[in-house]
């Protein structure tokens, strides 16, 4: 069976030690261990599993609501023994990984700042397919600036093996955001002191009544911000000069973590139910907290959607698709929004 090995145990034991590199930013005091040698691990979950039948729970779990159980399951482990033999394989990589559902706020959280404890020069980056061109584009601007060079491998929905390869560990929260903000936030300048947000051309969460809304917020000085119109490093620079920001709950709103602080948020949310996870519900007011921002959240009402994206009909549990307001599109009560913009 699979074993879970604790880092304790890794600290203690010489031979599992040896499996891993240490990297750290000395003026952050922030530390990553990387796996380093031959594993097996999937596109999905980047949890990576030894020769040895051996996972790393502690460094390797990116997200708190998520369960690894199945890992450790007789079933799991007995087909894992019959198809290891024939996964595809690959050499020398840096799996730095990305969400499958190229969600912009695990992309940026969750995987892009392990890419800064690469200390390679000349290395192959392993992504899913799905991460997005914009996306793409950015890591290669980031690897540019590194002197870095560099070439992408794509990962599709699937378990690999990988030889004499790297996997960086997950980084908590505070961690991540630290190294993001060394790294990427922009020099203090000049710009847009109100922003607003727009999702109207996502999937979910849009609001259907925006004209109204657009029509006050220009009155007041807002400026109208549609992110998937500009570059990833372009939006970076935006928040960080914002001083008031009002947007849909999205993913967008990640960028929050580049604002300077006491700079306000209001984040426009649906309802959220019993379909839809604690760690969404807070997920923007964590991130504002972390950076001493002022957040405020408010709640208005969902509308069905008549057509689901196909890549959250592909990730998303049918029942919270069909069910949650995290899925649905919104509607404000224009006498109520003038209070607060």
């Amino acid at each position: 069976m699979i074993k879970n090995i604790n880092i304790q145990t890794i600290k203690e034991n010489k031979e599992i030690k040896e499996n891993f590199l240490s990297a750290e930013f000395k003026d952050l005091k922030i530390k990553c261990n990387i796996l380093n040698g031959n594993f097996y691990a999937d596109s999905f979950n980047y949890f990576p599993i030894s020769e040895n039948f051996q996972t790393f729970d502690e460094l390797f779990t990116r997200d708190s609501s998520q369960s690894y159980q199945h890992f450790y399951s007789k079933n799991f482990f007995e087909n894992f023994i019959n198809k290891r033999n024939n996964l595809k394989n690959f050499e020398n990589i840096f799996l730095l990984g990305s969400n499958a559902a190229d969600n912009f706020y695990s992309n940026m959280l969750h995987f892009l700042p392990r890419l800064f404890f690469n200390t390679n020069n000349d290395i192959k980056i392993a992504i899913h397919r799905n991460l997005s061109n914009k996306f793409r584009q950015f890591i290669e601007r980031i690897n540019l600036l590194r002197k870095i060079k560099f070439k992408f491998v794509y990962l599709d929905d699937d378990f690999y093996s990988y030889s004499n390869s790297q996997i960086p560990q997950f980084l908590n929260l505070n961690s991540s955001i630290e190294i993001l903000k060394k790294f990427l936030l922009p020099t203090n300048e000049i710009g847009d002191e109100k922003i607003y947000v727009t999702r109207e051309d996502s999937h979910y969460r849009k609001i259907v009544n925006e004209f109204d809304l657009i029509t006050i917020l220009k009155s007041n000085g807002y400026k109208v911000i549609n992110p998937r119109l500009y570059e990833i490093d372009e939006q970076i620079k935006i928040f960080s000069q914002a001083k008031k920001i009002i947007s849909t709950h999205g993913s967008s709103l990640t960028n929050i973590i580049f604002c300077k602080p006491e700079t306000e948020i209001i984040e426009i949310s649906p309802h959220f139910d019993d379909y839809t996870s604690n760690n969404l519900i807070d997920r923007y007011k964590k991130l504002a907290n972390i950076n001493n921002l002022k957040f405020k959240q408010i709640k208005v009402d969902s509308i069905d959607v008549s057509n689901h994206s196909k890549l959250a009909e592909k990730y998303i549990n049918k029942k919270f698709l069909d069910n949650s307001n995290y899925y649905k599109n919104l509607i404000v009560k224009v006498k109520d929004f003038k209070d607060f913009s």
